[in-house]
């Protein structure tokens, strides 16, 4: 006679760990996703910062801000190599207050690139209001600055627009960026004969606007 079966014997929970299986690849497979997003994320972020950084004129040479120059403040000196320089034959590096300041002579600052799209209409304009300003004696001195441009590329450009006024080359952006503040070109600094800021222009000049600010620097009695 076979003996009673025990009410309370354990019974068999067939499938439990099973069950789990479905909730356990879900919370793997979110884990993953989210881990790939916040990979793609900063992988976008990356390539942004380094199509930013590689920009021509969009950053200073050493990474750190610096203050815009603007009216009535000295305008920084500064020297840089000739552009047209070569070891065939040299020229003396373009030295801000030595050509303006020094000689009591007022100054157009301009910063260019042969890259720089505005720079292609601007440049023959001031190249000519120059040989103009020559021609009648006037005393303003004209002085150029390439900013992060190839000499190759630039010096084609330049003589191309007609400049016959010094150019210096700030091919690490060190002047422009660093020194004066600028972000972007072109940029033209109206200097009173005591290297004072008299008109500042963030963009491309127009004729009218040359014209107007040539005026007044050569009628102003400051400095």
């Amino acid at each position: 006679m076979m003996p009673p079966m025990m009410s309370g014997a354990p019974k068999r929970e067939v499938g439990s760990r099973h069950g789990d299986a479905p909730d356990t690849v879900r919370v793997q497979l979110r884990r993953r996703l989210i881990v790939a997003m916040a990979i793609s994320v900063v992988a976008i972020v990356l390539v942004i910062l380094l199509f930013a950084a590689l920009k021509p004129g969009a950053s200073s040479s050493n990474g750190r801000a610096a203050p815009a120059i603007g009216v009535g403040s000295p305008a920084p000196d500064f020297t840089l190599p000739n552009l047209l320089s070569n070891p065939a034959g040299p020229l003396p590096p373009v030295v801000l207050d030595a050509l303006g300041k020094d000689r009591r002579r007022p100054v157009v600052l301009n910063f260019f690139a042969s890259w720089c799209r505005p720079c292609r209409k601007e440049t023959p304009l001031l190249a000519a209001s120059a040989a103009a300003e020559a021609r009648r004696g006037s005393p303003v001195q004209f002085i150029g600055v390439a900013v992060a441009d190839n000499p190759a590329q630039a010096i084609p450009f330049v003589t191309k627009a007609g400049v016959s006024y010094p150019v210096g080359a700030d091919v690490d952006l060190h002047v422009a960026a660093d020194v004066y503040g600028l972000t972007d070109e072109p940029a033209t600094f109206f200097l009173h004969a005591d290297g004072v800021v008299a008109a500042r222009h963030l963009g491309a000049l127009s004729a009218v606007e040359l014209r107007s600010d040539l005026a007044a620097l050569t009628s102003s009695r400051h400095g």
